[in-house]
């Protein structure tokens, strides 16, 4: 494998993408307030969850700093739109479930955007994303009582690049 000799700066094709993923960051952000708010939870719980929380809010963030002007800071209505419903109620299972699919789910995505990048800079920012998240969901399948078998696959299918945010 060859490495690059040098750290390549975003094109203009990465920081749209770069945007994509920083729209998707914030709504993740969003949802993990959303459930950190449920009284499903136990306050050491909600300590782990609002700790997650802040790692979406750093990463949209950092996005934010490669795609410059092209990132909106606004959480991803469509993202939004598929998790929200699923974090109401009382039930802590199904709740930790809907966040580790959304987990899965920016995984997914962002393991699609390391491909798709042309910088290295970028790229590697993603990859280190996309490693918290993998973290995350691995650690919440197993808060949900999946085997650890379980909490280590990821079926889930990427946000289709530059979908609506």
């Amino acid at each position: 494998m060859t490495q690059p000799t040098a750290i390549t700066p975003a094109t203009k094709a990465d920081r749209e993408l770069l945007g994509f993923a920083n729209a998707a960051e914030f709504a993740a952000r969003d949802l993990y307030a959303i459930a950190a708010a449920s009284a499903a939870f136990s306050d050491d719980e909600k300590t782990v969850l609002t700790g997650f929380h802040d790692h979406h809010r750093a990463a949209a963030q950092a996005l934010a700093g490669m795609a410059g002007s092209i990132a909106t800071n606004e959480p991803a209505a469509a993202v939004l739109d598929i998790f929200r419903s699923r974090l109401n109620g009382s039930n802590k299972n199904a709740i930790l479930e809907a966040l580790r699919e959304l987990e899965n789910t920016l995984a997914a995505t962002h393991l699609s955007l390391v491909g798709a990048l042309e910088g290295t800079g970028g790229a590697a920012l993603v990859a280190s994303i996309l490693n918290v998240e993998a973290r995350q969901s691995a650690t919440l399948a197993l808060l949900g009582g999946r085997s650890l078998n379980d909490a280590l696959t990821n079926g889930a299918a990427p946000l289709a690049l530059g979908a609506d945010s």
